[in-house]
């Protein structure tokens, strides 16, 4: 039966080296085994090892949530032997490695991290596991690389993609709107606020009674569409701030806002027009959707090829 020792989780996780000890206490015994995938075993401290060092790559920012640890750890259990799997077939196929491009980037490492002692005395330690898992990594992308090259997808599948998902190549409702800015000062008293949203209730009376919104936003804007008559043009959903989107939707054309206060001061809105949601031609979007076709045939192709792999081997986990 072989043995193992692996030394990369979700990445190439010892670019990150740390000589430190662990953050996460976890006691085990030295030979307890956490898997065993056809010929190989994995110990329970080579696969803690691999956990810690995916933790603190992951979760660097602090404490992480009993449950989401635990998911996180099954996440990187299935990694684990989908790697040793996939590594394998690579080793069956007679990939090599690129010896030329870890050696440079093992000498990069050494080098950004010359003024490191602790590292510096383990150097051939260190060097000796980084140049296990940069070829292991250069394997697995390379075994991946393989398995994704797949032939472009014909113009009738990209057709008959674009038929099947007009959600992703259709340009959303975009609302056209103008807008008056009345700024106030953030660390303003509230009776400079109040004294602002009088002055928009009035400009909202006179631009009612027949006075132009173009021309007085030229005249009392601060925002810098007051140059244009403060017209902003036609905007998406989503790039207002939420309460003054749902404010908007209850308009009409042509229709007026009331002054609603925002982060900047206050503000009048009017409704110009809709743009009303529009599917984009094929011809437009040919390309994009040949690109996210062939991405997703890519994806699948990969998703079969570890399913089988998985269905095929002998793997036994020992929670």
């Amino acid at each position: 039966m072989r043995k193992l020792i692996l030394s990369v989780g979700l990445s190439a996780l010892l670019l990150a080296f740390d000589v430190t000890a662990q953050n996460i206490d976890v006691a085990v015994q030295q030979n307890e085994i956490f898997a065993q995938i056809n010929d190989l075993t994995i110990d329970v401290s080579e696969f803690q090892a691999i956990f810690r060092n995916a933790v603190r790559q992951k979760y660097y920012h602090g404490k992480v949530p009993a449950a989401e640890l635990e998911e996180f750890r099954q996440q990187v259990a299935d990694d684990i032997i989908t790697q040793v799997l996939v590594h394998d077939q690579a080793l069956k196929r007679g990939l090599q490695p690129d010896r030329k491009r870890i050696d440079a980037n093992i000498d990069a490492f050494f080098l950004k991290n010359a003024a490191n002692p602790a590292l510096q005395a383990q150097r051939e330690t260190v060097a000796s596991r980084m140049l296990e898992t940069l070829e292991r990594q250069d394997l697995l992308e390379k075994m991946e690389a393989k398995i994704k090259d797949l032939p472009t997808p014909e113009t009738a599948q990209v057709k008959q993609y674009y038929l099947d998902r007009p959600d992703k190549f259709t340009e959303p409702e975009r609302l056209w709107l103008s807008v008056i800015l009345l700024k106030v000062p953030p660390y303003a008293q509230e009776s400079s606020w109040i004294e602002a949203q009088t002055v928009a209730a009035e400009l909202k009376q006179r631009i009612e009674s027949g006075e132009d919104f173009a021309v007085l936003a030229k005249e009392i804007s601060d925002h810098p569409s007051a140059e244009n008559g403060g017209d902003l043009g036609y905007l998406h959903r989503g790039v207002l701030e939420s309460d003054v989107q749902k404010k908007i939707e209850t308009l009409a054309i042509s229709q007026l806002s009331d002054p609603i206060r925002v982060l900047e001061g206050v503000t009048l809105f009017l409704l110009n027009g809709v743009q009303a949601a529009q599917l984009k031609s094929f011809d437009e979007v040919e390309k994009r959707a040949a690109g996210l076709l062939y991405r997703e045939m890519q994806e699948d192709a990969w998703n079969s090829y570890v399913e089988n792999l998985r269905a095929a081997a002998n793997i036994v986990v020992h929670e």
